[in-house]
């Protein structure tokens, strides 16, 4: 009986200490507003799969009235993320200046793209992760992912891969892990550089490239056109809805299991109520109907994480991308 009474006493202490930090929480974030229009800035042109995350992040925000200012969304191309990471320190310490990020934030540092990286930002959210897909032109002989393989296994130089984003990036760690898993020099690729998924969409229906590996997002249109084809899936089980069709990697025998993240960033040196702000913000927003039916149109997976626990989880993949990159032979030397 004794025992039951101090359980008792434990579960009611933690649920008062949760209660506590709750209110915490909410006070602080009132604490600070907004104090001119939000900018959220995507690093990359209008239309890839960065952009598509920012404008729904200011539609969902609107929508439920979260913000008591106008939100924008900027468009900030360049530098594979530096350019938007550097307008938005050119703002330091101002929590009305966002941007939506990818692995870039990270690899660009790795690789030595970028002198600006996880160390210049205040991180705020995991928002999404998303599927790489692989992606050949409709009248394309490239029917399948075997297809591709033995395409590259003849002649490695002469396919060339349409990514979006920097050296180091999502798609182009995707592309490069599949090939290296298939018993291929990576580097022996010609790898395209685009500012964005939908540009690199683009070209490949202009067949100027053999095939795209983009996030999933930007190549539904397109597939559901009948303009590309999808062969491959970067991630380690099939997906449902509009991408049940298209096999994984390791289903036709390349052991990869491979996924990208969207993330929200923030300046150098916001306050701790400005982040109590974002924080309230974006779990009422990530909760919201409007958010659920996005990530579903968008063929996203849900994975929202507040601040916190975001600082942890960028620094785990730092961890993890550093040797990765350098095996892939990506890294800066």
């Amino acid at each position: 009986m004794a025992g039951n009474r101090w359980t008792y006493r434990a579960i009611v202490a933690t649920c008062l200490a949760l209660l506590g930090a709750q209110v915490t929480t909410a006070r602080a974030a009132d604490s600070w507003q907004p104090r001119r229009p939000v900018e959220i800035v995507v690093p990359s042109a209008a239309g890839g799969g960065l952009d598509l995350v920012g404008r729904t992040l200011q539609s969902v925000l609107e929508q439920q009235k979260l913000s008591s200012k106008p939100i924008t969304v900027v468009n900030r191309p360049g530098g594979g993320g530096t350019v938007g990471l550097a307008y938005i320190n050119s703002h330091q310490g101002d929590g009305d200046y966002v941007s939506v990020q990818a692995l870039p934030l990270i690899t660009n540092r790795i690789t030595g793209q970028s002198t600006l990286g996880l160390d210049d930002v205040t991180p705020l959210a995991v928002l999404v992760t998303e599927q790489v897909v692989f992606s050949a032109p409709e009248d394309s002989p490239v029917k399948s992912g075997q297809d591709l393989l033995q395409m590259i296994k003849k002649n490695p130089s002469a396919v060339s891969f349409a990514v979006s984003s920097s050296p180091g990036g999502q798609s182009h760690d995707a592309a490069a892990l599949v090939v290296k898993a298939a018993g291929v020099d990576p580097t022996k690729l010609k790898m395209v550089f685009f500012d964005s998924g939908g540009e690199a969409v683009t070209s490949l229906m202009g067949g100027h490239v053999t095939v795209a590996a983009t996030p999933a997002g930007v190549v539904l249109g397109p597939s559901e056109a009948k303009r590309v084809r999808l062969i491959a899936i970067a991630g380690g089980h099939r997906e449902q809805g509009a991408l049940a069709d298209v096999p994984t990697w390791k289903e036709q025998g390349v052991d990869v299991d491979f996924t990208t993240w969207r993330v929200l960033v923030g300046p150098k040196g916001m306050t701790p109520a400005e982040v109590a702000w974002w924080d309230n913000a974006l779990q009422k927003a990530t909760s919201s109907p409007q958010w659920a039916a996005a990530v579903k149109r968008n063929l996203w997976t849900a994975d929202y994480r507040n601040s916190a626990a975001t600082r942890v989880f960028l620094q785990n993949e730092r961890t993890r991308l550093t040797p990765l990159l350098g095996e892939l032979g990506l890294a800066k030397k």
